[in-house]
């Protein structure tokens, strides 16, 4: 018996199903009494699509399982394995063809796949939501266009652009900087003398659209999984402390910088999971501390060595609020093993 399913195949895009044949868009999986038979098509810059199809031996085919509507499985080979990986139209559609497939897993997939599970499992129990990360991303994103308007409201302040409120100009650049100031921003010769709280208000002050979009895209990616972690106040509580020993070392290692941003407290929340991670008894298991460290330490390696290359990058609030947000997480890390007595 033959059953054909039509699928969507992705290419080169983080957390979506992979796949080594280089396949995008609509496409089609067969499955046969001894093959798997998938067919799709790859893009070629200035030419029409070639279409392709690969045959896949059954009992080749190992770990396979779903998430929502996508499938994965591997395929046994002589020099290495292949990871393939794709969408199904709807959750039950993956279900349906994951059940035509072999159920056999490998020693390694099933520890590292029960662990994952587990993990999924515990976040989700202790925290559900992250209402935390909600909130940060309106305030920063509120303030900044807010400071927008008021700009355009004064006189030749339509000439300023969202981008940088006309950053190619010298005048209106000081004007940028001047309004900073009024706002809160961590500046040496106002923090240093009685002004504290710019360490506090300089965090959610940007100086241009880009920049508050890098800082909203990396907030948004790790902060996430950090609030489910740590719980919402905890968390809350982490973001301060690690954004707070940002301001400090920036203004501590040059106060002559007007600095703003979210950046310090965004590596403190990263330098937060790793003391998480280390923490004796944490509910984390090996295989997920594996994934976050290959994932975060390139993370911290490409950022820290970008903010040693760019004069304008202020890598004291980076490394500040890195070592500040480690330091907090020993502190308001907790275990998230589930209690006995809510998993039977």
């Amino acid at each position: 018996m033959t059953a054909t399913f039509d699928v969507r195949f992705h290419a080169g895009r983080a957390n979506w199903p992979a796949n080594p044949f280089h396949f995008q868009g609509k496409g089609q999986v067969v499955v046969e009494p001894d093959f798997v038979v998938v067919r799709g098509s790859t893009h070629r810059s200035f030419r029409f699509p070639a279409r392709a199809e690969h045959r896949l031996r059954m009992v080749d085919i190992v770990n396979a399982y779903s998430e929502g509507e996508d499938v994965y499985f591997h395929v046994l080979g002589v020099r290495e394995n292949l990871a393939v990986g794709f969408s199904a139209p709807d959750a039950a559609t993956a279900q349906r063809l994951l059940a035509l497939l072999p159920a056999r897993q490998t020693e390694a997939f099933a520890v590292a796949h029960a662990e994952r599970n587990a993990f999924h499992d515990r976040i989700d129990y202790w925290s559900p939501s992250t209402p935390v990360i909600w909130t940060l991303l309106a305030l920063n994103i509120g303030i900044y266009f807010l400071m927008w308007l008021v700009r355009r409201s004064l006189p030749g302040g339509a000439m300023g652009s969202m981008l940088g409120w006309g950053w190619n100009s010298a005048y209106d650049a000081m004007l940028r900087s001047a309004q900073l100031v009024i706002w809160g921003s961590n500046v040496g010769d106002r923090t240093l003398h009685g002004e504290w709280w710019r360490l506090f208000t300089s965090l959610f002050l940007h100086g241009s659209l880009l920049h508050l979009a890098f800082n909203m895209i990396a907030l948004w990616q790790v902060g996430q999984l950090v609030e489910r972690l740590f719980g919402s106040l905890r968390f809350s509580a982490l973001y301060l402390v690690a954004g707070l020993c940002g301001s400090i070392a920036s203004v501590t290692w040059n106060p002559h910088v007007n600095s703003v941003g979210a950046s310090g407290a965004i590596f403190g929340i990263v330098g937060g999971l790793f003391a998480f991670m280390r923490r004796e008894n944490s509910g984390i298991p090996p295989t997920v501390v594996n994934d976050l460290r290959g994932t975060l330490l390139p993370f911290l390696a490409f950022n820290l060595a970008a903010g040693f290359l760019y004069p304008h990058t202020d890598n004291a609030a980076h490394i500040g609020g890195l070592i500040g947000g480690w330091l907090a997480g020993h502190l308001l890390a907790r275990s998230l093993h589930v209690p006995a007595e809510r998993t039977t």
